[in-house]
């Protein structure tokens, strides 16, 4: 059988928390070449826009002039993700597992789901941390992998 070569979009914006918009509205116009329900683009879009929201905050403290990297691959089963930055890195990545109670309301984390959410959505997530460059990749499969 031969598959179609893997195509990848790479965009890269300066970290300020207004920029990550383009981004997300870039993932939207992908998912629309691939074969995933349209349903499925806004997922992926708030996958990304919490990486480049975490890279924003967490690695650069919310500090202006630093670069994020983003690559955006469609493969002939998947589509997939990575968020790359040159800040803080995270310390013992680990999945992410919430201890609330939905029913009530002032349990509810404000901070922290946005690992739990890219976790939750996609099928794939990995994370590294090599030569002062942190990189957070993800992927969503077109149709689910065999067991």
């Amino acid at each position: 059988m031969i598959t179609k070569p893997s195509k990848t979009l790479y965009l890269s914006i300066e970290s300020r928390l207004a920029d990550v918009a383009l981004v997300g509205h870039a993932v939207r116009g992908v998912c629309a070449c691939s074969p995933l329900k349209e349903e499925a683009y806004g997922e992926m879009e708030v996958c990304v826009v919490e990486a480049l929201n975490n890279a924003i905050t967490h690695a650069y403290r919310k500090e202006e002039g630093y670069r994020v990297d983003t690559a955006i691959t469609l493969h002939h089963d998947r589509i997939s993700f990575a968020i790359s930055d040159c800040g803080k890195a995270i310390e013992q990545y680990a999945p992410r597992s919430l201890e609330f109670d939905p029913e009530v309301i002032g349990s509810i984390p404000e901070n922290g789901m946005g690992l739990f959410i890219i976790e939750t959505i996609m099928d794939e997530v990995s994370y590294s941390s090599n030569n002062g460059r942190n990189t957070l990749s993800f992927c969503r499969y077109f149709t689910q992998p065999q067991a």
